[in-house]
């Protein structure tokens, strides 16, 4: 019978929360540059369109 080593809850709070900030960082560099990219294309159509 194997026995699973338990960690610590703190140890796993820890190890959880610092991927959610990881995931949470990178969710909001990508909807940066999404904005950034949409508005310089709509600032480029807008040009070629006039």
């Amino acid at each position: 019978m194997f026995y699973r080593f338990k960690c610590p809850l703190l140890t796993q709070l820890k190890e959880k929360s610092l991927a959610g900030v990881l995931v949470g960082l990178v969710v909001l560099a990508m909807t940066g540059w999404i904005y950034l990219l949409s508005t310089m294309f709509l600032k480029f159509a807008l040009w070629f369109f006039s």
